[in-house]
């Protein structure tokens, strides 16, 4: 397990990190939660953006090299292990990734996954490739509080752009689904790892977020391992989640 999530220089997932470092401005975030938050890409289901992960492979990912669907089975398969009857979780194992479809928009890579950070406040040394953050119109330009307010919450934060929060935004403004708040709450900071993981951001906490974090690092452990997984997903497991899909979403989603 200590193996994961090794970053190194010279590398694909270096050459992201640096553009994602040098273009999500405070500006750019603004914009772009702005310009998704309409939700007038395309209309598809839930079913159809799962099977469209078959195409996408994760470059900021140094531990994944399969398609993001055999991750998304993977993720779901460990929580159904633990959580047999907590089908809500399964669920979650297996759409938290599907913000993803960025890609089929135009999105460039650093724009949909890698981990995410606040802009708008300083950048804490946990960000993983802290160096190439100087790079970025926004470096010290902010304070440790920036332009937000010590215990304002973290959904008050700009977060930067990517899969996650767009999967958050699109569940938030579909009401043909029964995916609770606690579960979404999973899905929009599922990739913020110098809070969850760096135990940076703490002064922006209010306490619905504490018991966020803890959420969270609960979930990571099933996703972030599943990777160690024997790639097995048969159609019995798919059929499975086939008919679960069916019980928590109806009809297409707007994307």
């Amino acid at each position: 397990m200590s193996e994961l999530r090794k970053y190194e220089i010279n590398t694909s997932q270096y050459e992201l990190y640096k553009q994602m470092h040098e273009k999500q401005t405070l500006d750019y975030v603004m914009k772009k939660r702005l310009q998704y938050s309409k939700l007038n890409n395309t209309k598809m289901s839930i079913k159809e953006v799962l099977s469209r992960m078959d195409n996408f492979i994760d470059p900021s990912d140094p531990d994944l090299d399969v398609p993001n669907s055999i991750h998304a089975y993977q993720t779901a398969e460990r929580i159904r292990k633990k959580y047999p009857q907590d089908k809500e979780y399964q669920i979650i194992g297996l759409i938290h990734d599907l913000g993803k479809i960025l890609f089929e928009f135009g999105e460039e890579n650093w724009s949909v996954v890698g981990d995410t950070y606040v802009a708008g406040c300083e950048y804490p040394k946990s960000i993983v490739y802290y160096d190439t953050l100087k790079g970025s119109p926004d470096f010290d330009k902010y304070t440790k509080i920036g332009i937000y307010e010590i215990g304002c919450g973290l959904d008050k934060l700009n977060i930067t752009f990517g899969h996650d929060e767009y999967l958050f935004q699109v569940l938030k403004g579909n009401d043909n689904h029964n995916i609770s708040q606690k579960y979404l709450d999973i899905i929009r900071y599922h990739s913020f790892y110098p809070w969850h993981t760096g135990g940076d951001y703490y002064q922006f906490m209010n306490e619905k977020d504490k018991t966020t974090l803890k959420n969270i690092n609960e979930f990571n452990s099933f996703d972030l391992y599943s990777k160690e997984d024997p790639i097995e997903i048969t159609e019995e497991v798919k059929a499975y989640y086939d008919k679960l899909l069916d019980e928590y979403f109806k009809g297409d989603l707007s994307w």
